[in-house]
């Protein structure tokens, strides 16, 4: 019996994996290239970038060659087929010879955002590709949930199985003391939850009548979570919106950034709502169901211009970002879908998805994208402000910091939020022409922080135990506090040790330490008697840095030195 179990297990296993091998031939061989790169990338414990760009290879060579193939299906042309695939194949390849040899001096920021954008649009392309000949969206949506309702099922079992098989390993180690590498743990959890989870997935995924099931389903679960749950939530949100929008409206006042995150939150939801009533509606169940469709996205549009006066006063205040620009086009495609759904009468919903792909696509991955521009647009800001004073480039960072610190705060503010900003995102080559030296993110103005008091006391200086002192304990901390808190330049901080159960509060008289900068080098200041909160405590300062915050409303306090405590 035992054996007939095992033949026929060894039967059914080799059935599936020839079904897998015929009808994904491409994508069943990237998937064991992939599982056995990773097993040996595990082998060699490697970190070269050479390894990267393969595993990235080859992971995006699996996306792409199952898409191609469910499309392929609808192909009839073989010519058609192989074409294809193979340019679609040779640019993956030209694009990872390309992030090889790209400058690591080189921002990846417009790089990501533009490889983020074609893989989310080729996973896209997966579930909707093969359905464009379709005449409504019922068979694209059947798959789609059979789809992901199928990858889930074969992640959830390869997790099981990999779990199972690292115990049952770990027990053999447990029980007969055998000596097994750490790495086999990492081989089986490779091979169960890349490869085997892809087989099986590719195995479940409906060919044939079932890829294009057109029968709707009007009753299931979804269905039921969509009118019970979505439903009432959408409206709480709609209700609260409104009452909000009525609210400015009569105060005359502007709404506030928050509102933005509502209303994507409730498009979410609404899109969501759409894609959950569509087989009901198709199948003609409930009328009601096609007012809800049709009519919600107009009872969202109002609240959209909120969302657009938000960007807009955001624009306005802090000048253009990457973020700003997506937000500001994730809008306008908001009303796009919202007035499309109300002219289409909600009759077809792939186009949503795929609408947004699109846009993501060409906002990123063109030589004129929303990173470039953002780019260009902040160092033209500068340049401009540079040639307007005159001044010759490249600045050093001396000449930039004894520059901004003669202008207004809100125009230094603003100048050194761009440097900082280009230097964030975009590397220090985007200021190589414009300054001499490396300018770090450091940079500051006294528009946004002002070093108030820095003094350290050489590491040679003896410090003398005052007279009735017994004993100290070591003091090195960092504390915020508020601006409301410091009166009469008398700055207060909390000073404690735990193991000792000691807390006190040391008063810095920022006037009487700023003075001693005229009298002494900044890097060998005498150690300061400071007065604290309890008589029975003296604090001798060995490293002072206090900095604030005028924007951000607090004042930062890097404190070091001795808490001295009288004998009782």
């Amino acid at each position: 019996m035992v054996r007939t179990f095992l033949t026929k297990t060894f039967s059914t296993l080799t059935e599936a994996f020839q079904n897998c091998l015929k009808r994904f031939p491409i994508t069943v061989c990237f998937a064991i290239a992939l599982t056995g790169y990773l097993i040996y990338w595990v082998t060699i414990e490697k970190e070269e970038r050479l390894f990267f760009i393969i595993a990235y290879y080859l992971s995006i060579g699996t996306l792409l060659s199952l898409t191609l193939h469910l499309w392929c299906e609808e192909i009839k042309k073989t010519s058609a087929r192989i074409i294809t695939q193979a340019v679609a194949h040779v640019l993956l390849i030209a694009d990872s010879v390309f992030l090889y040899y790209l400058s690591p001096e080189e921002s990846l920021t417009e790089i990501t955002i533009a490889h983020g954008a074609g893989i989310f649009a080729l996973g896209i392309s997966t579930f909707f590709l093969s359905f464009t000949k379709e005449k409504n969206d019922i068979a694209s949506w059947n798959f789609t949930l059979s789809s992901l309702t199928y990858f889930v099922t074969a992640c959830a079992i390869g997790s099981i199985m990999s779990g199972g098989i690292n115990l049952l390993v770990f027990s053999l180690h447990q029980l007969f003391d055998w000596n097994i590498d750490s790495k086999w743990y990492i081989y089986i959890t490779v091979v169960c939850n890349i490869l085997l989870a892809i087989f099986l997935f590719l195995g479940l995924l409906p060919q044939g009548a079932a890829k294009h099931d057109r029968t709707p389903l009007s009753k299931s679960f979804l269905n039921t979570v969509i009118h019970y749950l979505f439903i009432p939530l959408l409206s709480g949100y709609l209700i609260v919106l409104y009452i909000y929008a009525a609210r400015i409206l009569v105060k005359w006042e502007l709404p506030i950034g928050w509102v933005s995150w509502l209303v994507t939150t409730l498009m979410a939801g609404c899109i969501a709502v759409e894609f959950g009533l569509y087989p009901s509606r198709m199948a003609n169940v409930k009328k009601a169901d096609n007012r809800i469709a049709r009519y919600l996205p107009v009872l969202i549009l109002p609240l959209l211009i909120l969302m657009t006066i938000g960007i807009a006063r955001r624009f306005n205040d802090y000048g253009i970002t990457i973020n700003r620009l997506y937000l500001i086009t994730f809008n306008a495609w908001c009303y796009m879908v919202c007035i499309g759904l109300f002219i289409t009468k909600a009759k077809r919903i792939n186009w949503i998805p795929i609408s947004f792909a699109v846009i993501f696509l060409l906002t990123s991955v063109l030589p004129v994208n929303y990173s470039s521009i953002t780019r260009n647009t902040l160092r033209n800001d500068i340049l401009k402000e540079l040639k307007l004073y005159a001044y010759d480039m490249p600045l050093s960072e001396k000449e930039y910091t004894a520059w901004v610190n003669t202008l207004p705060p809100e125009k230094a503010r603003s100048i050194n939020d761009k440097i900082m900003y280009l230097h964030s995102y975009f590397g220090e080559e985007s200021l190589s022409d414009l300054f001499s030296e490396r300018i770090d993110a450091v940079l500051t103005t006294n528009a946004d922080k002002d070093i108030l008091i820095e003094q350290r006391t050489s590491a040679k200086t003896i410090i003398e135990i005052p007279k009735g002192y017994g004993y100290f304990i070591e003091v090195s901390q960092i504390e915020d506090i508020s601006n409301k808190n410091i009166s009469d330049d008398i700055l207060p901080v909390p000073v404690n040790d735990k193991d000792k159960g000691i807390t006190d509060t040391v008063y810095l008289d920022l006037k009487a330490l700023g003075s001693l900068a005229d009298k002494y080098p900044r890097e060998d200041t005498p150690p300061q008697r400071i007065k604290c909160k309890l008589n029975e405590h003296l604090f001798i300062s060995t490293y002072i840095n206090v900095t604030r915050f005028a924007n951000e409303g607090h004042t930062s306090v890097n404190l070091s030195g001795y808490l001295f405590i009288k004998n009782n």
